[in-house]
């Protein structure tokens, strides 16, 4: 195609020298025509590469190579969280990284905060639904990831915030004014052609420096604050512009498109006119006409008039927007994953019953087990280093977290009640903070312990808790918070090398019960089968462990 139009263009200067008058039409035309149809190609090559990159990217998915690709959701980390550091749902080779397929800035804010904060049951299932019903609209999932090649970064006001700021600038007298100062400066721009006379030229640039110092400010306010959100709204334009043409049947799905039944992209497309226009005062061939013709001012007031009009129901796009993108992560996820079950939330105090779970983060490698917390509500978890006891934690966490936030989960079934979570799982120290790792944890099982009178009942998971201080306090405070726990009906998992803190099982009766993971050793090599196992485990594999290491222990 680029050998086409230079074979045209020489062409067309061959013309300008031999053909008459009007026969240069004929090549001029040709040119433009090849220009046009290469630049539909452009954007069709474009779209086909980044439908392409969408399928490459499930693939990976699917053969476990994501981590690291794709937004991490990092700028969502809160180290105070419950459970999001602990279940690793933030950062690289997070639940989020491999969730979000979000491409705006609304749906990515939406799904991080489906993750950290449960929603109501009927909320839930809402949620399932409408997720089930687009997991089959794989064409549109595809569409919308082709109108934007990379997603939007988490800086700067989001446009709901933008449409609702003071306005600066109103059509009145003064847009008049600067309109007639705008035809007057083309008028002496034309004088000093023809006359080769700059002086009335000079006289109107004077008067609109003059004029541009009443209310240049007013302007200049109102490009600042709208160039950081001019990318975003040309993503809403396109996102809003096709799922406009969608339709659909559930009820929440239909709530969530009930606001694009205005087809708010068309005073987008609008909006997208005036901030293109603006984009083109940076051109150094172009700039000199703004100047002359005060166009941002023109250009700043009707962009002002659009916030006046439609600014209040930016707010109320992005929210549509939000919810479909969050809804459409869980639909790809559900596509991608198709022997994943949709859990079933069942009546308060039932408890929680999994069939075969597994770790959503790990590959086809995950070893599945059964796990109950009904009449049982404990159990203590017992095992050697590297056996899988706190992957058994994170894999009931973040299961817990998906079907609260609408997810499938990585089980053959499961059944449960609305439940919050809180975990003491992976806690570190602070210099800067002054914070041993000792203190970070008594402070987070104080935060578990006050979760528990919040709505609804809590599963709290603490992975061999108040490994910092002696053997006998260790044992006493891990005794009593667990007590505590247990006597405020929670349901919970509790990891320990402490054979003495599984004795707490048999005082507390039948509604606590260990379960421990085993290992084997054979001619130096030790091996985990990954199996939860009734009881409590009978051996130690530490010595072991550093023997096998080089260790002449």
């Amino acid at each position: 195609m680029a050998g086409a139009r230079l074979g045209v263009a020489l062409f067309t200067v061959a013309a300008v020298l031999f053909l008459p008058g009007l026969w240069l039409l004929i090549p001029a035309s040709l040119f433009l025509g090849l220009l046009v149809w290469h630049q539909r190609l452009g954007v069709a090559w474009e779209l086909a590469r980044r439908a392409s990159s969408y399928y490459r990217e499930g693939l990976l998915r699917l053969q476990g190579e994501w981590p690291g690709r794709g937004p991490d959701g990092a700028a969502f980390a809160d180290a105070q969280h419950a459970y999001a550091r602990d279940l690793d749902i933030f950062g690289k080779s997070s639940l989020y990284q491999l969730l979000c397929r979000a491409r705006t800035r609304a749906g990515q804010e939406r799904l991080a905060h489906w993750l950290k904060t449960p929603a109501s049951p009927d909320q839930v299932r809402l949620r399932q639904a409408a997720a089930q019903e687009l997991r089959e609209r794989l064409d549109l999932r595809e569409q919308l990831a082709g109108l934007q090649a990379i997603q939007q970064t988490l800086k700067g006001p989001s446009p709901a915030e933008w449409g609702i700021l003071p306005l600066e600038l109103r059509s009145g007298f003064m847009r008049g004014l600067a309109a007639l100062l705008g035809i007057l400066g083309w008028i002496a721009l034309a004088y000093w052609m023809v006359h080769y006379d700059p002086t009335p030229l000079g006289v109107v640039l004077l008067i609109q420096q003059s004029f541009l110092r009443t209310g240049g400010k007013a302007v200049d306010a109102v490009l600042r604050r709208t160039d950081p959100v001019r990318a975003q709204c040309l993503t809403l334009t396109a996102y809003l512009e096709r799922l406009e043409q969608e339709t659909v049947e559930g009820p929440w799905l239909r709530t969530c498109w009930e606001p694009l039944q205005s087809r708010p992209s068309r005073a987008l497309r609008q909006l997208e006119g005036y901030l293109d226009t603006l984009e083109s005062r940076r051109n150094p061939l172009l700039a000199p006409f703004f100047v002359l013709s005060l166009a941002p001012y023109q250009l700043a007031c009707s962009v002002e008039n659009w916030r006046a009009r439609h600014g209040r129901h930016m707010g109320q796009w992005l929210e549509s927007l939000a919810e479909i993108e969050a809804l459409l992560c869980l639909a790809s996820y559900a596509w991608e994953n198709p022997d994943y079950a949709w859990p079933q939330l069942t009546a308060a105090g039932s408890g929680l019953t999994a069939v075969q779970l597994g770790h959503p983060l790990l590959g086809q490698e995950c070893v599945c087990n059964d796990v109950q917390l009904a009449e049982v509500k404990l159990w203590i978890v017992s095992g050697s280093n590297m056996s899988g006891k706190s992957s058994l934690l994170r894999a009931l966490g973040c299961n817990v977290v998906l079907t609260m936030a609408g997810a499938p989960v990585r089980a053959q079934s499961m059944q449960l009640e609305p439940l919050r979570v809180a975990a003491s799982i992976q806690l570190g120290d602070s210099l800067m903070a002054g914070i041993s790792r000792f203190y970070a944890e008594i402070l987070r099982l104080r935060q578990v312990l006050e979760q528990v009178e919040g709505e609804g009942r809590l599963l709290y998971l603490l992975d061999e808790i108040l490994g910092g201080t002696n053997s006998q306090d260790r044992l006493v405070g891990a005794r009593a918070v667990v007590r505590r726990l247990f006597e405020l009906n929670a349901l919970g998992l509790v990891t320990t090398h402490d054979l003495a803190l599984t004795e707490l099982a048999a005082e507390l009766g039948d509604k606590a019960a260990n379960v421990h993971f085993e290992d084997q050793l054979e001619e130096g090599v030790m091996s985990f089968d990954y199996h939860l196992r009734t009881g409590v485990i009978g051996r130690s594999n530490a010595l072991q462990l550093m023997r096998a290491v080089g260790l002449q222990v």
